[in-house]
Formats: structure tokens, C-alpha cells, sequence
């Protein structure tokens, strides 16, 4: 995959034509990745003062230069989770942002603390499918509208209706919310706007779906509705060039900030369209992006809170563990799920592989490590389920959809439950503390609080179900303290991935 290198797709037309340009900025899915990356000796990149820099300088070369959000600035360090997503505005408040959609992950902290944070930053937060259920109003602007260069830009927030999962572990307030169909929304805006009279140039979609999801939705939107181009968020995809589908164009920035894209446009003002563009992702680092001091500064200031409450160290591993892969055992899903499974009364552990938020673990394990590994503070509930029960949520844990495309959640068991699976006729034989599990066998399970109230998505059945047999009972109170103590009482775990998991293929 080639990065950074430019590409030109449409040709400028042979007539001579007064043609407007504008640059459109865009970032998506930073997960509170502001620190960088720096091997020994090496430059530093991926630093939230980089992409600062960069926007800084492109918009003094140009001022007809646009920079935007397509959602998850929230979730991925303390720097974020520990001020709840104010350290990230404060931060993107010195940025010089014209606009931001939001991702699944700004809800991660609820959604009544997102209004509020809303409120906070200096720059809109737009979106327009997420809504009231009893009475259909927005949460948010729906769309905001800006002027560059004699050319009027309408940018529409658009989010992936995943969310509706998390709403449901907020009770009361989750089951008022709603998200709605995209293209209907579409429709819906492009009505009022024209009743308003209300002229746009240009369409853009900042969108939170994913590029798969991205491809649909183009495929599908009618020429009336005027849009002409989406930049996305939320599948972390490095496209190798910008993509046109139906004529729309089609571009995302990656992740963690480890790149910007760039998009030039020639606008036609008498045609009203784009009649070239050029599309490319520039590399965060010493090369292409000067630092901003500023920016610089006020996340030092953060750094060193953090440092000072979370510089203890909690444990050693027998060495750095492999976190890599939603769809798959790993060694650090292994001894965080034997750590619950071991702490709490229940025969198996599930975890869910999405909760951990590294790639891996250093082998000396700070109270900041394992906060950025495990940022969560929910419950873990007990469920009490038969043999047969525990071997239709394995069987809907390993469906296709998990195993191929990762498209569903994927959870890491405690080393009490080995499982076969036969991928070809969906056999599953489990064996629990080395017994073959029986039918009308009694068993306690752990499960997260957000998949238990999720739990037709990650398990296939119904409250009504697991509750059959026993009820439910909280196993711990705060997830966190359990995973904290447990490490710290027994270090030198780790290891390389057992056979807890059988797949035949």
C-alpha cells in the first residue's frame, strides 16, 4: 500500500474554464492517540501538535482550506478516558476544526455527557440520523454549511446505527433514541433545505459507517440528492486511492492519527460541480508537519497528570503480551479473561476481545498501562445457563460473520472451557475443567454488563433466557479493580496461545 503518493483520477476538461479550488482537510478515528510514536532514535510521528502544525500551515498557504472530523476522537488513553473527553476539546479547541461528525465512541461516556461536551468545543458537531424515538428531533445540528472560496459546502453528519447497541446499557435514556435510514435522512434535508431556499454548491458526507458501508450507500443515492463526496470513518481503512462510486467520491484517513488526508478540488461554479480533484494521505511526522508548540504544551500538561496518578507500577508479565486481532484468541485476552474467571465465582469467563483497547502489553505493567488496555468500569454480571444454553452462545460467538469479517463481537474465555468447533457442520463440544459439558449441566458464566444488556447481539439469546436458571447476579461491581488486583497479586503471568480454542476448518 503506497502512502502519501498523489493520484490524479479525473482529467480537467480541454475548454478553458473559471474554476474554483477548495481543499478539504479530514481526520477520522484519532481514538485519543495525541502522544505519537517514537522508536529509539528514530522521528517522532502520529503527535496531535503534528497534525496541528499541519493544518495551521495549509490553511496560512490557503484559506480556502477546510479541516474536519468524521467521528472517534474519544476512547484509546487515559488522556482522553480519565477527563472524559474534555482534555480531547480542549486539545481540538486550539486546532483550527471547521466541523465534526460524531462516532460510536463519543457515546462511550453517554449520551447526556456528549450534549454537554457539545457545548464545550468551538467548532459544530453535526449529525442527522441520530433521534428522539417519540418524537423524531435530532440530537444534534444536522448539518452545517460553510463558504470558501464563493463556493457554499453542506456538510451532513451520518452515523452507523451500531450505536443503538451501546444506547441500551444507558436504561431510560438509551430507549428514547433512535438512528435512522440514511438516504431517508438525506431526503428529508434536501426538502428543507430547498423550502428554505437555501443554496449549497457542494455535498459532503461525513459519515461513521465504515468504507464498506461508505460504497452502499453511494451505490444507492439518487443524482437529486446532490452529494459528492463522503469522507468516512470508523472501518480505520487506508485506502490505496480515493474511490468514485456513482460519481461520488469516497475517502477515509485511517487511524490514530497516524495520517491526514488531503483532498483538492477544481469546482465548475457554472456547471455546479467538481470538475477535478486530486486525493492523498499525508504521513503525521517530522517530515511533512511542523510542530505546534501550543497545541504542544497543552497536552504536556496532560501528559504529566496522567504520569503523576498513573505512574505505579501494578505488575510484571513474563513478557510483553500479543493483543492483535478481533477474531481471535490472543495471549492478553487469555490472562485477562482467566484473571475475571479466576477472581469471581463462575465456572466460564467471557470477554469481550472489543474491550481491550491495545495491541499489546509491556512486560512491566503501570496502573496507566493497564487503564489504557482496560478502560472499563462496568459490572460483571452471573449468569447461571444449562450445557446446552452455553453451547448455542459458542456457536453464535463462531458464526462466519465473527470468524471472517469480524463484523460482530468475538469474546477471549477463561482457560476452564475448551472448545472444539467444526466450522463445516457447526459441531461445538466444550468441555469445562476437562469434563465433557452435558445438556442439562448447571453452569455459571461471567459476562460484561454492556453484553449482557446487548445480549441477542453477542450471545444470541434473550435476557428472558440466560435469566431462566438462576436470575442474574452481579459477579463485581467495577470490572477494573477485579483485572488490578487479580495482576497484581499473581505477576508473571502470560504465555503463548493454549488450545483453549479448537477451530476445525
Amino acid at each position: 500500500m503506497t502512502k502519501g503518493k498523489k493520484e490524479t483520477e479525473m482529467k480537467a476538461p480541454k475548454e478553458q474554464k473559471e474554476l474554483r479550488t477548495l481543499t478539504i482537510l479530514h481526520s477520522n478515528d484519532i481514538h485519543g492517540q495525541f502522544t505519537g510514536k517514537q522508536e529509539e532514535g528514530g522521528p517522532l510521528t502520529g503527535h496531535l501538535a503534528q497534525t496541528a502544525g499541519y493544518v495551521a500551515q495549509e490553511k496560512a498557504k490557503n484559506p480556502n482550506t477546510i479541516y474536519c472530523i468524521a467521528g472517534d476522537l474519544f476512547q484509546g488513553s487515559l488522556i482522553d478516558s480519565d477527563f472524559l473527553g474534555l482534555s480531547t476539546m480542549d486539545l481540538f479547541n486550539l486546532i483550527d476544526v471547521d466541523v465534526m461528525s460524531i462516532g460510536n465512541h463519543e457515546l462511550d461516556y453517554g449520551i447526556s455527557h456528549l450534549l454537554f461536551v457539545e457545548k464545550y468545543t468551538d467548532f459544530p458537531i453535526i449529525n442527522a440520523n441520530f433521534r428522539m424515538r417519540r418524537n423524531g428531533r435530532t440530537l444534534f445540528t444536522p448539518y452545517y454549511i460553510l463558504e470558501r472560496n464563493g463556493i457554499n459546502i453542506l456538510f451532513i453528519g451520518l452515523i452507523t446505527p451500531d450505536i443503538v447497541d451501546q444506547t441500551t446499557a444507558e436504561g431510560l435514556i438509551g430507549s428514547y433514541v433512535i438512528v435512522e435510514n440514511n438516504i431517508a435522512e438525506l431526503r428529508w434535508l434536501r426538502k428543507k433545505l430547498k423550502t428554505e431556499g437555501t443554496q449549497v454548491d457542494l455535498t459532503v458526507l461525513l459519515t461513521h459507517i465504515g468504507y464498506e458501508e461508505d460504497l452502499k450507500l453511494a451505490a444507492a443515492l439518487d443524482p437529486s440528492l446532490g452529494v459528492d463526496v463522503i469522507i468516512g470513518g470508523h472501518s480505520h481503512t487506508y485506502p490505496e486511492k480515493a474511490a468514485v462510486e456513482n460519481g461520488i467520491l469516497i475517502v477515509q484517513a485511517g487511524m490514530e492519527n497516524t495520517h491526514i488526508g488531503r483532498l483538492e478540488l477544481d469546482f465548475d461554479p457554472e456547471a455546479r460541480k467538481i470538475a477535478d480533484w486530486r486525493w492523498e494521505l499525508i504521513p503525521v511526522d517530522e517530515e511533512h508537519c511542523p510542530t505546534d508548540r501550543y497545541v504542544r504544551a497543552m497536552l504536556n500538561t496532560y501528559v504529566m497528570d496522567i504520569d503523576e496518578k498513573y505512574g505505579k507500577i501494578v505488575t510484571r508479565l513474563k513478557r510483553t503480551l500479543d493483543n492483535y486481532g478481533r477474531k481471535n484468541p490472543t495471549e492478553l485476552g487469555q490472562v485477562f479473561a482467566d484473571a475475571f474467571g479466576n477472581s469471581l465465582d463462575v465456572d466460564v469467563m467471557f470477554m469481550a476481545s472489543s474491550s481491550m483497547r491495545c495491541y499489546s502489553l509491556d512486560m512491566t505493567v503501570t496502573l496507566q498501562d493497564l487503564r489504557t488496555a482496560y478502560p472499563y468500569d462496568g459490572q460483571i454480571y452471573k449468569i447461571k445457563v444449562t450445557g446446552s444454553q452455553l453451547k448455542k452462545m459458542v456457536r453464535h460467538m463462531l458464526r462466519d460473520e465473527v470468524l471472517d469479517h469480524a463484523a460482530e463481537t468475538f469474546f477471549q474465555t477463561s482457560k476452564s472451557l475448551r472448545i472444539e468447533y467444526d466450522r463445516k457442520t457447526k459441531e461445538v463440544l466444550l468441555e469445562l475443567n476437562g469434563k465433557p459439558v452435558t445438556a442439562r449441566q448447571r453452569i455459571t458464566v461471567g459476562v460484561q454488563e454492556f453484553y449482557y444488556e446487548n445480549s441477542e447481539i453477542g450471545f444470541g439469546m434473550t435476557h428472558e433466557e440466560l435469566e431462566k436458571y438462576g436470575g442474574l447476579r452481579i459477579a463485581a461491581a467495577d470490572a477494573f479493580t477485579v483485572l488490578r488486583d487479580y495482576l497484581a497479586d499473581h505477576p508473571g503471568l502470560g504465555g503463548k496461545i493454549d488450545r483453549r480454542l479448537v477451530i476445525k476448518d
